[in-house]
């Protein structure tokens, strides 16, 4: 059988932590495994309408059965993958349904203040302020702001 616990070392307790409260909301039903009907049941909630197919393909993707284990598994390997500026333009892309760098929003302020680590009306108002263009965040220049624009990170 594979060790897995060096696996498990490369996570923060902040990440597991995280990890476990997506892995809650993705398992609908409770039984400790994420199954097709889970997935599909979180993508439909997101406006998606995937096919069976979409499902099975998505699946064959993770360790199966998919339960928190192989879960934290499945993505310690690809998080190391993915950089915090490409996780946070996918969070904002969340509230862009036209690819147009503005976030909705009033969507994206009752996101910020009701879920995850909520942040309290004031500080989401004082944190967008300066990035809010009519009823939408321009969230290409708040990242820019918080991480900096490629070509800075070129410079330094």
């Amino acid at each position: 059988m594979r060790s897995t616990s060096g696996v498990f070392t490369q996570l923060t307790s902040t990440q597991i932590n995280e990890l476990k409260e997506s892995f809650t909301l993705l398992d609908k039903d409770g039984n400790g495994i994420i199954d097709k009907e889970d997935l599909q049941a979180m993508l439909i909630s997101l406006g998606q309408d995937p096919s069976s197919s979409d499902l099975s393909y998505m699946l064959s993707l993770m360790p199966n059965p998919l339960n928190f284990a192989a879960y934290l598994t499945f993505f310690s390997t690809h998080l190391s993958a993915i950089s915090p500026r490409e996780e946070i333009i996918d969070a904002f892309r969340t509230f862009d349904e036209t690819n147009s760098g503005k976030a909705n929003l009033n969507e994206l302020k009752d996101a910020l203040m009701t879920m995850g680590s909520r942040m309290p009306e004031d500080q989401v108002n004082n944190a967008l302020k300066q990035f809010i263009n009519g009823n939408h965040v321009l969230y290409r220049d708040l990242i820019n702001a918080l991480a900096g624009t490629e070509e800075q990170k070129n410079i330094a």
